[in-house]
């Protein structure tokens, strides 16, 4: 038997990092927010108040109570001048009192809030994907292997919807492996590429009338797997 490894598809590992991408553009964006943008538009607001105060009270000198400016007024004045004309097409506005805690909950801790969920599948799998090995050996994602022996049959009931036509879309990509000890594991094709090898192999194994060596239905035996699954289930109304 020729060994067998799957690896997570590649569709998987693009949406993950996608959606890793995207976590961390929301949790720099609330940090940029936070610590830099908001801070410098309250520095903004004061400085052109400020500059806007002394234009104001020296420009009512100057020209209300025609008075001569100092030296010191008048370089003042040219100052606060300088400093409104930055602001001429936009004045800028005080930060809302809610703007920090918005950009803080929202974009900054709701970014780093989604990256452990990013990062989660590449650490549960990183003793990679579904292995079968030469000698009947199955290792799984998570890193547990059973011998040959413990591997007892395969649930076949949902892949491709042959058997259960009325099986969800979600469940026409898994088949079920039982254990001697009565657990289960599902192997997904939608998650793993090559996964199918593995699934044809025991599948033949257990149910060879059903399923060819390549993992290829057989129609006669999966009509009559089929036909059984319903009996089954009008039994059980």
């Amino acid at each position: 038997m020729k060994r067998i490894k799957t690896t997570m598809k590649r569709s998987q590992s693009v949406k993950l990092l996608v959606m890793g991408a995207v976590c961390l553009g929301c949790t720099g964006y609330g940090a940029w927010q936070v610590w830099s943008r908001i801070p410098e538009r309250a520095r903004e607001y004061e400085t052109y108040r400020e500059a806007l105060a002394v234009f104001d009270e020296l420009t009512e000198i100057r020209v209300e109570l025609q008075l001569d400016l100092t030296p010191e007024q008048a370089a003042a004045y040219t100052r606060a001048e300088s400093t409104l004309a930055q602001f001429k097409d936009e004045k800028p506005q005080p930060p809302s009192k809610y703007d920090s805690l918005i950009n803080f909950w929202v974009w900054f801790v709701g970014g780093a809030a989604g990256l452990p969920f990013v990062a989660l599948p590449f650490w549960r799998y990183r003793h990679g994907g579904w292995v079968l090995e030469e000698d009947g050996r199955l290792r799984s994602p998570k890193g547990a292997e059973y011998p040959p022996d413990d591997v007892v049959d395969i649930d076949m009931t949902t892949w491709r919807g042959l058997i259960n036509p009325q099986a969800s879309n979600k469940t026409t990509w898994q088949a079920r492996l039982v254990l001697k000890d009565g657990t289960s594991e599902v192997m997904d094709d939608y998650l793993w590429e090559g996964v199918a090898g593995i699934i044809a192999h025991y599948a033949h194994r257990f149910h060879p009338t059903v399923w060819a060596e390549d993992g290829e239905p057989i129609e006669e035996g999966v009509r009559k797997a089929s036909e059984a699954l319903s009996a089954g289930d009008a039994s059980k109304d």
